[in-house]
């Protein structure tokens, strides 16, 4: 017990002494303490109505601080949001410059390879129809001569489209990694 309550109890039990050993009948004893609770239960009471008005005064006085708080946690992610889709978007359009400036010299180099493959391929097939032709098999119908097909799209467009859908999402206000609105 600390000592505020030791000093509680002690007072109760002291007063409690005091009335049971008093020179007063017990009819005025009983009236007494009759007394003295309804005044200590009114002193309670009004404690207790004082205490609860406080309690509430402080919260209705710190409300605005909490509200404030809140409202400026909600602008600082509000502000780190928008930052963070600027620089996504910065990414993405440098990226997609890369890609632009670097997209030429990839076809080159596969057309390039591209043609010595196909080179290789018409040296394979003209030995192979030789070949045929010199044993007497009739197997040069079976052999196709014709290049590979040439897709619809140059290589360039189809890396194109997918960076820039990606820059166009995020210039929208679209994260682009959930595809989700800011």
């Amino acid at each position: 017990m600390g000592k505020f309550a030791s000093f509680v109890f002690g007072g109760v039990v002291g007063a409690t002494l005091g009335l049971l050993f008093a020179p007063r009948t017990g009819e005025e004893s009983r009236a007494v303490v009759a007394e003295k609770v309804d005044e200590y239960w009114g002193k309670g009471q009004t404690l207790y109505t004082e205490s609860r008005t406080k309690i509430q005064q402080g919260i209705t006085d710190f409300q605005p601080t909490i509200n404030q708080k809140t409202d400026e946690m909600r602008d600082k992610i509000d502000s780190a949001r928008t930052l963070i889709a600027e620089q996504v978007a910065k990414n993405a359009a440098a990226a997609r410059d890369v890609i632009n400036d670097k997209m030429p010299v990839v076809v080159d180099k596969v057309s390039t390879a591209s043609e010595a493959v196909r080179g290789q391929i018409d040296s394979v097939t003209s030995k192979f129809k030789s070949d045929a032709e010199a044993s007497g098999a009739d197997i040069a119908s079976a052999v196709a001569t014709e290049s590979a097909p040439v897709p619809e799209k140059s290589v360039p467009e189809q890396v194109a489209k997918p960076v820039d859908n990606v820059v166009a999402g995020t210039q929208a206000g679209v994260d682009p990694a959930t595809g989700v609105a800011n």
